[in-house]
């Protein structure tokens, strides 16, 4: 396999270190996608559309105050849109790449579906 060129590689110009202000908000913009009740409402915007927080609440089955603030983080961190009506929150995917890194994952675990099962993150796989 050749080596990708700095102009190729993404994120080339991005410093490395656990230390990198760049590589911390990197993590926490992922780490959006890596809470099971946050993936679980995006899986469901990216399937369904706009959804009510009831809804939601009912399809991931946690309570409705950890679902609205896990919901809240996704919306300042630009994953998903809210919308008022009445009484009642609607969101939605607020950015289509949101999706495409659904995709990706999806592609990516497909591909290595019994290494991530036996991955142990805590042990460092």
């Amino acid at each position: 396999m050749r080596e990708k060129s700095a102009e190729e590689a993404p994120l080339s110009e991005v410093p490395v270190g656990r230390e990198a202000r760049e590589v911390r908000l990197l993590a926490k913009l992922l780490d959006g996608f890596a809470n099971p009740i946050r993936l679980s409402a995006l899986l469901l915007l990216s399937r369904r559309g706009e959804m009510r927080v009831s809804e939601l609440v009912e399809e991931i089955g946690v309570p409705q105050s950890r679902v609205s603030g896990h919901l809240r983080c996704l919306a300042w961190c630009g994953y998903v849109r809210a919308r008022r009506e009445g009484g009642s929150s609607f969101y939605s995917i607020a950015d289509d790449r949101v999706l495409g890194i659904l995709k990706l994952s999806e592609g990516i675990l497909e591909d290595n579906l019994e290494h991530v099962e036996a991955c142990d993150v805590t042990k460092s796989c």
